[in-house]
């Protein structure tokens, strides 16, 4: 468990952490630099986020995507509560490309784009997800909510 939250995430994965939210890389990569903000608190609904982790969020998404915009430049993104599988509140950003790209020596693409995004898997080895951690963390603007 990282910063107390129910979600199980890998260290490896973990870019960065805020106060109320935890960032972190999707192990599954089909789409290049899909990645996750996770509430470090218990709570199951996102009607239940307090105003000051509603802020944050936003403050965070921004981040991931001035980072994600630096090193990919995905042509738009997808933000979807998807908590299926695990019923904690997390935030999925998921780049989207009109055309392939190439990151670590792979070619990434996104045979779906201008559509929902689709349920193929390319799950990464711990190695390349921790990488690709690095990666988004180093790209990161560092400012923080006052």
């Amino acid at each position: 468990m990282i910063g107390g939250m129910r979600i199980r995430l890998l260290p490896e994965s973990v870019i960065d952490e805020a106060p109320n939210w935890t960032l972190a890389v999707n192990r599954n990569q089909n789409l290049l630099g899909k990645v996750m903000l996770v509430a470090r608190r218990p709570v199951s609904s996102v009607v239940d986020l307090r105003a000051e982790e509603w802020l944050e969020l936003r403050h965070e998404i921004g981040r991931l995507c001035a980072a994600l915009d630096a090193l990919f430049q995905p042509d738009q993104y997808n933000h979807a509560f998807l908590m299926n599988v695990d019923a904690e509140v997390h935030l999925h950003v998921v780049p989207r490309y009109r055309h392939d790209r190439q990151w670590s020596g792979e070619v990434f693409s996104d045979p779906h784009y201008g559509g929902l995004f689709g349920t193929e898997e390319r799950v990464l080895e711990l190695e390349k997800v921790a990488d690709l951690a690095v990666a988004v963390r180093g790209r990161l603007p560092h400012l923080r909510i006052p």
